[in-house]
């Protein structure tokens, strides 16, 4: 309903404004809106109070469609709260079905653990830090073929030791020692020294059949 404005007539007592009944008529009316729209119909509402500034909603109950833009709000507290819609952006951060994205091209979850029962897939992993895991890590990390670990080395600079593997015709196992030492590698112009060998190693020679034809024993190291 539009504000019914009270007819006052032109000059005093003219004879030209609104009769008393039709007056009290008017005010009634708009009293009646207010006090529906801000309450009961009968009571105002008690959890409205304003200043010249601000207007304070006790504990609101909101229903509806919230049009326009809000500039800002501070929401201390949040229980159990259900946002429909397509997308949620908070900044350059947006928030959709199934994923989590950000314009800035990074998402920094600061010092915080990330914990999940699913398969995390990623184009690539860069720590900072020691990787670390439970007593099966080494079930939890597949490379496809052709995908290879970095070293960075406690030099941050343009040279990595980089771990691949050649595409498997079957399951292979490479087992490394339950012990302190250095891996051979064919780096080492096919040379074993003495510092490659235990004490009193045994180096056997043997012909294409599997017959040892030579044996060889080192001091070590």
């Amino acid at each position: 309903m539009a504000l019914q404005t009270l007819g006052i007539g032109t000059t005093l007592n003219d004879g030209t404004g609104d009769t008393l009944r039709g007056g009290g008529s008017k005010i009634n009316d708009n009293f009646s809106e207010i006090y529906t729209l801000l309450g009961d119909g009968e009571d105002l509402s008690s959890g409205i109070s304003a200043t010249a500034s601000v207007v304070t909603l006790t504990a609101p109950t909101i229903s509806g469609v919230v049009g326009g833009t809000q500039t800002s709000a501070t929401i201390t507290t949040l229980a159990t709260t259900t946002i429909n819609g397509t997308t949620l952006n908070a900044g350059t951060l947006a928030l959709a079905a199934g994923s989590i994205t950000d314009s800035s091209g990074a998402i920094n979850f600061g010092n915080e653990n990330i914990t999940t029962t699913g398969q995390i897939t990623v184009g690539r992993i860069v720590t900072t830090g020691d990787t670390s895991g439970n007593n099966n890590f080494e079930e939890d990390i597949m490379l496809k073929s052709g995908h290879r670990i970095f070293f960075e080395g406690a030099t941050e600079d343009a040279y990595e030791t980089t771990l691949t593997v050649t595409d498997p015709t079957a399951d292979r196992t490479i087992t490394f020692p339950n012990e302190t030492g250095t891996v051979l590698t064919s780096g080492t112009s096919d040379t074993v020294d003495s510092t490659m060998l235990k004490s009193a190693s045994t180096l056997l020679i043997v012909n294409s059949s599997g017959s040892t034809v030579k044996t060889i024993i080192g001091a070590g190291s």
